[in-house]
């Protein structure tokens, strides 16, 4: 049985979808893909049915990442289909836990709290900022605590089948 795993940010079109993309990545590195999907959306709206900003897509693009999912809006069908729900601040993991229904199978969590350092694991909000380099530290942040993340669980499924 396939596992989830769901990044979001605020309107699913700059943080969320790199993250999703460099997780897929991480898993593909730690043969872990085959059991786990993963997806991106956003808290808000605003963006739905948009590919996420152009400089999003520069940056993947840079590292060799195509990216064609568009933005969507979290669903209550998230909480209950996903394993992991991970947020890009503490405003997303507080909104996400306030939204989470009494059901919720997910474990909502700070993406950042895997792999990066305490004074660096907020994943900031690039969309306002001008240029491409604040969509790299996004992207770079992501590539750390995404690889932190598979390593993790390739370490659970290792010591759970021994």
């Amino acid at each position: 049985m396939t596992k989830k795993i769901l990044m979001v940010c605020l309107g699913n079109i700059c943080r969320s979808p790199i993250a999703e993309a460099v997780m897929k990545q991480a898993l593909e590195r730690e043969k872990l893909h085959h059991e786990w999907t993963v997806d991106s959306a956003g808290l808000g709206g605003w963006h739905s049915g948009s590919l996420p900003d152009e400089r999003a897509l520069s940056v993947l693009k840079q590292n060799g990442i195509v990216y064609s999912n568009r933005a969507r809006i979290i669903t209550a069908n998230d909480f209950k289909e996903c394993d992991y729900i991970f947020g890009m601040d503490n405003n997303n993991v507080a909104e996400l836990k306030r939204l989470a229904p009494e059901n919720s199978k997910a474990k909502v969590e700070l993406l950042g709290d895997f792999g990066l350092e305490e004074s660096n694991k907020i994943i900031e909000d690039p969309y306002y900022l001008v240029g491409e380099e604040p969509f790299v530290k996004v992207y770079n942040q992501c590539v750390l605590a995404c690889k932190a993340f598979a390593e993790r669980l390739k370490k659970e499924n290792t010591n759970t089948l021994s």
